[in-house]
């Protein structure tokens, strides 16, 4: 099953906290594998669309979209509790949850604050590791693009704030610590909650030396994984691609338990607008940004998005997989292929082999599979 066959804590090594005191969990039994479940590594997301085509909740019609697009990956802002508990009833495997993500920290963590979002994060991931530990699914709590909190106005020419990413370090610790505790404290077997931070402005401190969170934040968190929204590198060749992604894995502490490599890409892709409204320039476009991602192997590459989010002079820019009159693209139509292709290796694998594709084996797969389409 993508990500939690790879990242699972040593579960001998959990400890429980009573009273101050910590305390040898027993031994928990092992992760078992979901039938028919693999890395599936490529995936979309659902986040502030700017249309809809039914009656339902817009998170949960587009949830339905990709879950027929063939995804078991799906990638939120966390909405309320009737429809998130709609959500986790979904075939999804993996989810990844924008939580809790305004900015009530920048002026500063004060304790009340720190209490706050340290009993929030607790909650939430005590209630996700008790009552859907039985579903088997692995969720990551994190947020969205963090520099432009960092960044006045969201100006990448602007005069970086020190004081505001002071805060953010002990935000995403305070967060860190809930998610910990929780996990020590629950005696889980199958559902998986990790934190992840996420970054947008890697290159102007990659290329340009310049401080950003991913140089003066990142190396003082205990963050579990790190999202790259990384729409500052994808058009850049390969091998500047791939430097980026070695020196963001490097910022990083190391965690035991965890994978080497520990970035994924958390937003990518070009808009309709930007490939001239031309639906074949488009899929050929990001296609080509999906295998140069795939080719550094990060755990997950998410194209943003299925429906598009932003709207000039009230125009649709186009980060979309459908359009806002319901058609899908021709790039929907490659990712719906990939998936489908997916797992018919998978099925030719378990009858060959009994047993399922690797990360890397359906990674190299996807990537290959990714830059021949055009040919």
């Amino acid at each position: 099953m993508l990500l939690a066959c790879l990242f699972v804590l040593p579960l001998a090594a959990q400890k429980k906290k009573t009273g101050g005191l910590i305390l040898e969990a027993p031994e928990l039994p092992p992760v078992p594998t979901i039938p028919n479940a693999f890395s599936q590594v490529v995936g979309t997301q659902i986040i502030s669309p700017a249309y809809k085509f039914t009656k339902e909740d817009a998170t949960v019609e587009g949830a339905r979209e990709i879950a027929k697009l063939g995804s078991r990956i799906l990638k939120i802002q966390l909405p309320p509790p009737p429809q998130f508990t709609e959500l986790i009833g979904m075939p999804f495997t993996h989810y990844l949850l924008w939580y809790r993500t305004g900015n009530e920290w920048k002026g500063g963590m004060t304790p009340e604050l720190r209490r706050k979002e340290y009993n929030a994060t607790y909650l939430f991931t005590k209630d996700l590791l008790t009552r859907r530990d039985t579903t088997g699914k692995t969720f990551f709590i994190g947020h969205w693009e963090g520099d432009w909190a960092l960044l006045p106005n969201m100006d990448p020419k602007g005069e970086f704030d020190a004081k505001a990413a002071a805060a953010m370090i002990e935000w995403l610790n305070v967060r860190q610590e809930a998610v910990e505790d929780a996990r020590r404290e629950v005696p889980y077997t199958r559902c998986r909650v990790y934190t992840y931070a996420e970054v947008n402005r890697v290159m102007d401190a990659f290329k340009g030396g310049q401080q950003r969170m991913i140089n003066a934040v990142i190396p003082k968190t205990n963050v579990d994984f790190l999202s790259y929204s990384a729409y500052d590198v994808q058009l850049q060749p390969l091998e500047t691609v791939r430097a980026a992604l070695d020196y963001a894995n490097q910022q990083l502490p190391p965690k035991a338990g965890l994978p080497a490599r520990r970035v994924f890409i958390g937003e990518c892709g070009l808009s309709w607008e930007a490939c001239g409204g031309d639906g074949k320039v488009h899929e050929q476009r990001n296609r080509e940004i999906l295998a140069k991602f795939l080719s550094w192997r990060p755990a997950l590459v998410l194209y943003w998005q299925l429906y598009n989010n932003e709207v000039k002079d009230g125009k649709q820019v186009g980060f979309w997989l459908i359009d806002d009159k319901k058609r899908p693209t021709p790039l929907h139509g490659t990712l719906r292929d990939l998936l489908a292709q997916q797992e018919e290796v998978a099925k030719e694998m378990m009858l060959r082999s009994r047993r399922l594709p690797s990360f890397e084996e359906m990674a190299t797969f996807s990537e290959n599979w990714l830059s021949q389409r055009g040919r």
